[in-house]
This record gives structure tokens, sequence and C-alpha cells, in this order.
């Protein structure tokens, strides 16, 4: 039996934070994760996005921005980090080096004392009536016990909670948002993709946000004029639709296009109805494409299997189409295909409160708000197709701390995008930088409750504001 105080299962986006996190205020802390390195869904998109809303306000700070300076140090992103989003999903874009961000992670694990079980994976949850009291876990060495005074689960799936026996909630595929296979492209020409698009605006997607045409009096065509000369001008770009804006009418027989609705695509109908590209922070040649559409059911192992090979499939589809159709793909080559689908939606705690639909857009405050969201709710409208519902005002949103306490269960706490909320308010919740600054209150609250005993139900809302806002979260 390995025994600890707090236990960490999952070292993406949220956990591998939330362990660093509980390590610094002196918990004995584990890190139990399947892979080799750690960082998740943001070292797959390199980037953790966003830490600002729509009005340039910052909402995600503390170990999160600490995280994004430590990647800068090593050069691992722009000089200024936080770039504009002239397409109004979200206040800011922050791009970053995959390969720093695993090695500034691995340095903050090892200054914080995490101890790192990679390479393991959680088998089972250990409980004792309605409290949880550890997990066990297999990795080369065999079968392993450990025990904490608190788990953390932030496996992305609730795969601990689910396995307590903790109440949950779960959307039908189709009605879940899509997963993704993202990929990377180098030999890209951006500077031919970004005056094509000066030349034709209505080819991306920008200002989205009603509160920056409305209330900011900004115009597409005025900020492409204006405002964007490179990549890094315009960082997180949405093609508006490929159909009608890339691929000539001369073709459509060729991929059995009837018409520019998304339900019209014909063989390219698997795709997301709008194309994600994404550069390197240092490299503008070197773009990451968010492009494949999958619905299955993630937390099924035989339709996660099916799912990486259709994920192949529709990439080999979309590089053929981005080099045919799209300005600067011409010569480009694919560089890395990222390390399995990434999932947006699966399972979610029955928490002792769920995060709901007005209270992102009405930029709910609450009493235990432990994190701040500014993301639009992305809401799967059909398989492969999402509308976007954005906070009022060009704001932002409490995440309370009772999001994060299982309803029906103690010693256990969740981290990332298994949290308790809607269908519409996980959509925005989900987000990196929204993962990582409630993976530091998780791991925060439960360091507190290891060290005084107590469940972490018990945790004093105040103390634990306190204890964020002194390691510069915003809360």
């Amino acid at each position: 039996m390995h025994r600890f105080d707090v236990i960490v299962v999952g070292g993406g986006t949220a956990g591998a934070i939330a362990a660093v996190a509980a390590a610094r205020r002196g918990a004995h802390t584990c890190l139990v994760d399947g892979a080799g390195h750690l960082g998740g869904t943001c070292v797959a998109l390199a980037n953790i996005t966003p830490f600002h809303n729509s009005r340039g306000e910052a909402v995600v700070q503390g170990l999160a921005q600490e995280l994004v300076e430590h990647i800068g140090a090593q050069g691992g992103t722009r000089g200024k980090p936080h770039l504009p989003n002239f397409a109004g999903i979200g206040g800011s874009f922050t791009p970053v080096d995959p390969e720093a961000m695993k090695v500034a992670l691995f340095q903050l694990a090892e200054a914080a004392g995490v101890e790192l079980w990679l390479h393991t994976v959680m088998v089972d949850a250990l409980t004792g009536g309605t409290t949880v009291t550890g997990v066990r876990a297999h990795n080369k060495s065999g079968p392993q016990t450990l025990s904490a005074k608190v788990v953390i689960d932030a496996t992305g799936d609730a795969d601990v909670a689910q396995r307590a026996g903790a109440a949950y909630v779960q959307d039908t595929p189709e009605a879940a948002l899509n997963a993704t296979l993202l990929f990377r492209v180098a030999g890209v020409d951006t500077d031919a993709l970004i005056a094509d698009a000066r030349g034709a605006p209505h080819k991306f997607v920008l200002l989205s946000d009603p509160y920056l045409r409305q209330v900011k009096k900004l115009s597409p065509g005025q900020v492409m004029r204006e405002r964007v000369s490179d990549i890094y001008d315009f960082p997180y770009i949405y093609l508006s639709n490929l159909v009608r804006d890339y691929v000539p009418r001369s073709d459509w027989g060729e991929w059995g296009i009837t018409g520019e609705d998304k339900s019209e695509w014909g063989r390219l109908k698997p795709f997301g109805a709008r194309f994600s590209i994404m550069p390197l922070p240092h490299r503008r040649d070197v773009v990451t494409l968010n492009v494949t559409s999958l619905t299955f059911d993630a937390t099924d192992g035989a339709q996660r299997s099916r799912a990486e090979m259709e994920g192949l499939r529709q990439m080999q589809l979309a590089l053929e189409i981005l080099r045919r159709y799209v300005p600067g793909f011409a010569r480009s080559f694919l560089h890395t295909v990222l390390p399995g689908v990434s999932v947006r939606a699966s399972r979610r705690i029955v928490g002792e409160y769920e995060l709901k639909r007005d209270d992102v857009e009405n930029g709910a405050r609450f009493a235990d708000g432990i994190a701040r969201g500014s993301y639009p709710m992305s809401v799967a409208v059909r398989p492969g197709v999402r509308e976007h519902l954005f906070v009022r005002d060009g704001g932002d949103y409490d995440i309370p701390y009772r999001c994060l306490v299982p309803r029906d269960m103690d010693g256990l706490l969740v981290a990332g995008r298994c949290l308790s909320a809607s269908r519409e308010a996980i959509g925005s919740a989900r987000m990196g930088a929204q993962c990582m600054a409630y993976g530091e209150a998780a791991a925060t609250a439960a360091a507190l409750a290891a060290e005084r005993g107590v469940a972490p139900r018990a945790v004093d809302v105040a103390t634990l504001r306190r204890a964020l806002k002194e390691q510069k979260a915003i809360v």
C-alpha cells in the first residue's frame, strides 16, 4: 500500500496543475497517468485558452499564468504570450510550444515534490462506504494500491467517480460535442492564407461575440484592413464555410456536394462545419488543424478504437482538400498526428451545484466562486455542427466550488470537463485555461481538507478563496 495525502488521477490540462498546486501546499501528492508526459489536450492543441474575456479583462491567472511564463522562459511562447482573437470566440489566444510545455510541467512537478506515476492506469476506486479512500492502478511493475485522504478525479471522463459509484450524467453521442483527432501540418505559407482572407474577410469567422460588433463597433473589413497583417495578428482561425468559399462548383460532383449547407457536403460531410487553423508560437509555417469530427461514446473502449481509425481517414481527406483548395497549403505536408483522439464531452458528475446555461449567459457570481470562465458555450446542433452562445456584454462568470464536489461521495473532488454542469454550460467551462484554474482550486481544497482532516465538502470556502487569491488566482 502506497499512502498519500492527495492522489490526482489524470495528468492532463487540469490534473497536472492540480498536482503541482496540492504539493506546493505541503500535501504528499501522487499523480497517476497512463501517458509518458503531462499536459493532455493543451499539449495537443499547442495552446492554453482563454485567459481573457471579450472585454480584454483577465479571467485566469494563478498557476496557469505561471506555467505560461515558465514556458516563455524557455522560448516557448511569443514575447507577448496572449494574442488577440478577432474570431471573437474567447477573448484571447495563447499559443505555446507543446514540447516546451511538457518540459515546463515536469519541472514544476519536480520542484513541488509531486510523485509521478506515469505509464500507470487507474483500474478501480477504493471506497469505504460513501468515501473514496484511494485507487487501484496497474503499471509495468504490476498491480498497485494507492491510498489517500483526498482523491482528485482529473480523468476528463469521471472515471474515478464512476468506479466509486458516484452519480453522473452523460449525453448521447449525438447530443454531445464531437471529438476530434488533432494534427499538425508544416510547410504552410500562412502569409498567402492571410493575404487571401484580407481580400475576402467573409472567408474567416470574425467578431462572433455580439459585444465586439454592437459595443466595440468593430467590423470584419476594418479588422482585416487595420489590425491583421500576419498569422499572429489572427492566430485562432476558423474558415467560415469550406465548400462555399474554397471548393469550386466545377468540382462539387467529384465530392458529391449538392449545396453549401453542411448537410449537403457529400464526402466532406464528416468534417466539422468550420476548419480551425492555429499556428505554433514561433513557426508560422507549422499549424495545428482542428478539423476532424468524430461522434461516438467516449466511454466505450471499442468505439474509441474505431474513432482513432476514422480520425486518420478524415485527416487524410482534409490534407487533400487543404492542398488543392486553400491558399498557402499547396506545398504543405503532415508534420505530427497527435497521440489519441481529443474528447470534448463524456461523463459529468452530479455535484452539489450544477452550473447552468443561464449562469454562463448572465455572468453569474457565486459566494463560493473559485474560478472564472468566458468562452462561449459550444452546443451541438447536430453531429459536426455547433453553435456558440455568448456571455452577456463580453463578460465572464464564476465557477462555484460546489461544482467540483460530488453530491453523494466524500473523499473525492473533480477537476476538468467532468465537473457538474449542464450540457450547454460545460461547452464553455471545458476550456484549457479554465480547467487549469479550477484544477488549482480543487487541489488547494484537497490539501486543506487533508491537512485539517475534514471532507472536501466541509472545507471553509472563505479560507479556500483567500488561499487562491494569495496564489494570484482570480476568483
